[in-house]
């Protein structure tokens, strides 16, 4: 039996009775469910108003925030073919292995593997060298048209390397290499990222503080290059913004989603900005708090070693929607929960704000026979990724292997061993979702290319 509706028009008149201007607002109340969804509500602390469809006819002035669609579809790349990039790349050291790696004047070449397998960029020496004095080369960021910025190593004597900026397009196999920025870089890529915007090109952009006069102030500097436009890059002073942003922010990566580039801190937050604007903005967004983080003595916790925060936590594009997964609980009962990341439409003074979308304990998956086959211990997993899709799908390492588990279901639905160069021990970094990239196989490439590419590794 259908549930009837009763559909309401309330009508809130203006301040001024003399002026009758009225903002109407509409909405739909289910009247057998109207008291369960109070008290859903009331339970899980979430906005009532958040759950009702509704819209306030007034007029505002167009903003940073605004130009980011409230229910962006589903994004083209989405429906492309993709992989699991490994963000570090081999070096092909060997001249005559090369010549069977790289086609005729390449100097990068990517091998694909059907997902949950990893693919992996291969260089020449002229791009980058193998890792040493405690850096390696790394696959910054990776775009669905086919680009992707990679930061080379070049040591120049026992105490001093070099790094350098590259951008290769997996459609030619052409490498440009960038000039030099004027500021040192973040290590390891961490805080560089690479957006492409329709007519707007290909533009590679960096966040950095702007201390002044040696204090650590909230402004920050974007240093941006526009890719086969000019020769030098551009720097550009933005104004603070609100919350202003830690003296501890630490650089996890860049995403971007939106038209605009996301860097994130998994201890603080994100900060988002179009750096195509003639004027950019700076948006500070915090992530969402919970009150039973992992113990601080904990490789997973958030607060032990900055560089394995990405064991824990993680923000990723899924869906068409930003979203942020963490690990927290107890070492003898984590939980995993996601929030996604909206535009705030009834609360003018929040325009962005996360919304809890599942939580679901460990022990369940552990339970499960899905998780009893892979023959996995029982101790807590890695975040590496969130399907680029289906949200509810969550990937994870656990030594060399990589398994997925749908949130929804509480099982295993993906397991496979995940080969990729680690990062020197030295550092003692894990593998995360620090050194894991989505890549969407271009749409200009043709199927024959797209399938031969994606056949499992070790298939001719």
């Amino acid at each position: 039996m259908a549930v009837p509706l009763i559909s309401t028009s309330l009508w809130f008149p203006d301040r001024s009775f003399k002026n009758r201007n009225r903002r109407p607002i509409w909405f739909s109340i289910p009247v057998y469910h109207g008291l369960f969804v109070v008290m859903s509500c009331w339970r899980k602390k979430m906005p009532l108003l958040s759950l009702f469809p509704f819209r306030i006819h007034r007029r505002q002035s167009l903003t940073l925030t605004d130009r980011i669609p409230r229910n962006p579809a589903m994004p083209a790349a989405a429906q492309q073919p993709w992989a699991i990039l490994a963000a570090i790349p081999e070096v092909a050291m060997d001249k005559e292995a090369a010549k069977c790696t790289f086609p005729p004047g390449a100097d990068a070449s990517v091998a694909f593997g059907e997902p949950p397998r990893a693919s992996v960029l291969t260089v020449t020496p002229q791009v980058s060298l193998p890792a040493c004095l405690g850096r390696y080369p790394y696959v910054a960021a990776a775009d669905s048209s086919g680009l992707l910025l990679l930061c080379g190593t070049h040591p120049r004597s026992r105490n001093c390397l070099m790094a350098s900026h590259h951008v290769y397009d997996a459609v030619t196999g052409e490498v440009f290499t960038l000039p030099n920025p004027p500021r040192p870089m973040a290590i390891y890529g961490a805080n560089i990222g690479l957006i492409v915007k329709g007519d707007a090109g290909c533009m590679v952009a960096a966040h950095q503080s702007a201390p002044r006069h040696g204090v650590d102030t909230s402004a920050a500097v974007l240093l941006s290059y526009k890719v086969g436009e000019c020769r030098k890059w551009r720097e550009r002073e933005i104004a603070p913004c609100s919350p202003p942003i830690p003296s501890d922010w630490f650089p996890e990566g860049v995403v971007s989603h939106g038209g605009m580039l996301w860097w994130v801190d998994l201890s603080h937050g994100l900060l988002a900005c179009d750096p195509f604007a003639d004027q950019p903005e700076l948006l500070h967004i915090p992530l969402p708090a919970v009150t039973d983080e992992l113990p601080a003595d904990s490789m997973w916790s958030p607060t032990s070693s900055p560089v394995n925060r990405g064991a824990s936590g993680c923000v990723k594009v899924s869906g068409g929607r930003l979203r942020y997964v963490l690990i927290h609980g107890s070492l003898n009962a984590p939980v995993v929960s996601m929030w996604m990341l909206v535009a705030s439409t009834w609360c003018p003074a929040w325009r962005w704000e996360w919304i809890h979308e599942i939580s679901m304990p460990l022990a369940e998956v552990w339970a499960d026979e899905s998780y009893v086959n892979t023959k996995l211990p029982l101790i807590i997993p890695a975040l590496a990724f969130i399907h680029p899709m289906d949200s509810d799908s969550v990937y994870f390492f656990l030594g060399s292997y990589i398994f997925a588990v749908d949130l929804q279901l509480r099982k295993v639905v993906g397991f496979s061993e995940f080969k990729m160069l680690d990062p020197p021990r030295r550092l003692y970094r894990k593998r995360s979702s620090r050194f894991i990239s989505f890549y969407f196989l271009p749409p200009t490439m043709s199927a024959h290319v797209r399938a031969k590419r994606l056949r499992p590794q070790g298939q001719s």
